[in-house]
């Protein structure tokens, strides 16, 4: 009964258009893969391009001082930070944009879980305002954190770094904690 059925399927499979043959052999040649690569390249965004460094143009501090031992007090979780006496001194990016293209190469550092400290005071407003937008936005997409330090500096850290700050605002009295600095 078995075999009936399955030449039944079989027939039902040609009736349609369905073919089950998967042992067919691709074969792919040097030449395919390199103008696949070619036209991958050539399709890529400017800023995407790896022919320079992913810092070039961006001043590094390394901090080599290890964070203090977190207190059992603590009520933040813990589980997915990265402790900054693991692997060597840990590194911070630290910058002030001049222009949207230099912003997008931060991401890239956001993705390499480095947070990036962007000083904005010297920049145009409107410039500055889609600076931190983009980056507010970008910061978000990887789940991690903006804090704003002064008036246009501010912290983009990604979700290993946990940033726990109580700073005085005297001259922010009055304004919610992540209110828009350019309002």
């Amino acid at each position: 009964m078995e075999g009936t059925d399955m030449g039944f399927m079989d027939k039902m499979k040609d009736l349609i258009g369905i073919e089950d043959d998967f042992d067919e052999d691709f074969e792919i040649t040097q030449e395919e893969i390199d103008r696949f690569k070619r036209k991958a390249n050539e399709s890529m965004p400017e800023y995407m391009s790896r022919e320079e460094p992913l810092n070039a143009g961006i001043s590094q501090m390394a901090f080599t001082e290890v964070a203090p031992p977190i207190s059992a007090s603590n009520n933040y979780n813990t589980d997915n930070k990265a402790s900054m006496n693991q692997s060597g001194p840990f590194k911070m990016i630290v910058i002030e944009p001049k222009n949207i293209e230099e912003c997008k190469k931060l991401i890239d550092n956001l993705r390499a879980r480095k947070p990036v400290i962007v000083n904005l005071e010297r920049v145009e407003t409107e410039l500055a305002r889609r600076m931190f937008d983009f980056l507010g936005g970008a910061t978000t997409a990887l789940q991690g954190t903006v804090q704003r330090v002064n008036q246009n500096i501010f912290v983009f850290a990604p979700k290993n770094v946990n940033i726990n700050a109580k700073l005085d605002r005297a001259t922010d009295a009055g304004k919610p904690e992540n209110s828009n600095p350019w309002k």
